[in-house]
């Protein structure tokens, strides 16, 4: 009978440890995971391709920039093996035309302008707050990811959702709540490579960078000034910075240097140049049209700056359109969003949408 008694004994403090032992695994995986399904079941439809992500995952954006990642393909690696425990996905870069611009209110206040080209694909508003930066509104075309509509995976299915997890790092413009506003756009140039022995920072992370770590305009050209910027998929691509104080600056990297041009406006060519340094007008229409339309009027409410961006959309012939227009409230952390072209809807959103 003891001896029964006690190997009933052994077998039930062997079920007890094996359970504690699931348990905690339990416990440790959903602690894991419990930030990307929050994530991922996030995902908001809010109207006319437009979708929003409140992302509650710690994306690691000190360990990113020490990883020395040069390249698109360095940081999806990253971002997978991060993310996604080593599973690849996909990335689909294309070429887009944009404008930006920064301009101050009636009543005092500053905003700033963005239209963002590219088409056939859906748009994700992504509201973050990491623990150790500024909490951020940005904005990603889906078809950078292979995902949304004429892509591999609906916006809203399971692999649509686990994708958007690498949303962070591929965001092209965004503002933070500081009221510093950031956005990329393309050059036609070749590829960027600085080899100065600093830190490597490819242009997409550097949008990241700025809206988690700087607070105005001249915080993120000394930020940048400690990287060695990488652009790449064939061309090249500048920065237009804007804060709450009406700032804004152009910086751009040339010949292995940072170039930095005060302007409220910001196009597709560099300005840099010495040709634009004499006269930027002349150079672009969009351009040309924010410039004397600022000039006209240098104050405008937050329905003047969307008329603005508007009259700079683009559209050709092989589905290439401006996929959003944006007027982000710097003074207040907000923003005026409509997409694919249908200026009669124009959302608003705030924190409390996400």
């Amino acid at each position: 009978m003891k001896k029964k008694s006690k190997a009933k004994k052994i077998v039930k403090i062997t079920l007890f440890s094996v359970l504690g032992v699931l348990v905690a695994a339990i416990a440790a995986a959903a602690f894991i995971l419990y930030g990307r399904i929050a994530t991922m079941a996030s995902v908001k439809y809010v109207g006319s391709d437009l979708y929003t992500m409140n992302f509650q995952q710690d994306y690691h954006l000190d360990k990113a920039l020490d990883a020395n990642i040069k390249s698109e393909s360095d940081l999806l690696k990253f971002i997978c093996d991060d993310m996604f425990f080593g599973y690849q996905v996909d990335a689909n870069l294309e070429k887009y035309a944009c404008s930006a611009f920064v301009t101050k209110t009636p009543d005092g206040k500053y905003l700033g302008g963005r239209s963002f080209g590219l088409g056939g694909t859906d748009t994700l508003c992504v509201y973050t707050h990491p623990s150790d930066g500024y909490a951020s509104i940005s904005t990603v075309s889906t078809d950078m990811l292979n995902v949304g509509a004429d892509n591999a995976y609906p916006t809203t299915s399971l692999e649509g959702r686990a994708a958007l997890l690498a949303a962070p790092y591929i965001a092209v413009d965004g503002m933070n709540e500081k009221g510093l506003f950031t956005a990329l756009l393309d050059l036609s140039m070749g590829e960027t490579h600085m080899e100065t022995g600093n830190c490597d920072l490819t242009v997409t992370m550097a949008v990241r960078l700025l809206i988690d770590r700087a607070a105005t305009v001249d915080e993120a050209i000394e930020l940048l000034r400690n990287y060695d910027i990488h652009t790449g998929h064939g061309w090249t691509q500048h920065l237009f910075v804007g804060d709450a104080s009406g700032d804004g600056a152009v910086i751009e990297w040339h010949k292995g240097q940072m170039k930095v041009v005060k302007s409220p406006i910001c196009t597709n060519f560099r300005l840099s140049s010495k040709l634009a340094q004499d006269d930027p007008t002349g150079m672009c229409e969009r351009f040309d049209i924010l410039h004397d339309t600022l000039e006209k009027h240098p104050e405008n409410t937050p329905g003047d700056a969307m008329d603005m961006l508007e009259a700079v959309k683009q559209e050709y012939d092989n589905n290439i359109h401006t996929e959003w227009s944006i007027v982000y409230h710097l003074t207040d952390f907000s923003m005026d969003i409509s997409v694919d072209m249908d200026f009669d809807n124009v959302y608003h959103l705030d924190i409390k949408d996400f």
